[in-house]
């Protein structure tokens, strides 16, 4: 009778035993599978930055066909790889593009290692008066990561279209003759528009934008 007690007794135990391991897997699964979400739950929460302006859902930037100042084609295509700033203005502005500008500039600066290899594409919108020469000079006192963009009137207006830019004719002599949007559209290194920083932005809020589109 104890000889059969006993066996029982084993067995119960070596019942358990298997119980307790096989509990043990489920658990351990469990855990890895819940670490496995909570991982891609991060990953996404990270790769969805958080702007200031308008943010868009990644896609294409509208094209720029243009010239540079040297005569050469200039596009998107050529600052693939860099973070991209295209602003919509004219050298003869006496207040809203330098300002922007400037800011953009300062914004860059502050971004750091990323913030230099970014670049801010002025785009001209009165190529008569903006001459490639006057272009030239213009950049070159804001800071060699402006680059001036000039062309026809047609590529001009396509580019303008492409990104909702306009001018407004102004009386002679007030605000250089034109009024124009002044946002300013931020495209990240696949050339993708993330975002529109609108010209109610602040110094604090342009460089927020800055910071965050650079560091993606």
């Amino acid at each position: 009778m104890a000889e059969t007690e006993t066996g029982s007794a084993a067995e119960r135990r070596s019942a358990a035993v298997t119980w307790l391991r096989r509990v043990r897997v489920v658990l351990v699964a469990g855990i890895v599978a819940a670490l496995a979400v909570l991982g891609v739950t991060a990953l996404r929460t990270r790769a969805v930055p958080t702007f200031h302006g308008t943010a868009y859902d990644p896609a294409p930037a509208p094209a720029l066909a243009l010239h540079g100042v040297d005569g050469r084609p200039a596009s998107l295509a050529d600052f693939r790889g860099r973070p991209v700033f295209v602003y919509f203005g004219y050298t003869h502005c006496p207040d809203v593009c330098p300002l922007t500008l400037s800011r953009l500039v300062a914004a860059l600066a502050a971004a750091g290692k990323d913030g230099k290899e970014a670049r801010i594409l002025f785009v001209t919108v009165d190529p008569a008066r903006d001459t490639p020469a006057v272009l030239a000079e213009y950049a070159r006192r804001m800071g060699p990561q402006v680059v001036a963009l000039t062309g026809d009137s047609a590529s001009i207006e396509r580019a303008k279209a492409g990104y909702g830019a306009y001018v407004v004719p102004m009386p002679h002599g007030v605000h250089g003759g034109m009024g124009h949007s002044s946002a300013v559209y931020g495209i990240d290194r696949q050339g993708r528009l993330r975002v529109l920083i609108g010209d109610s932005a602040t110094r604090d809020e342009i460089g927020g934008d800055v910071r965050t589109l650079v560091g993606i």
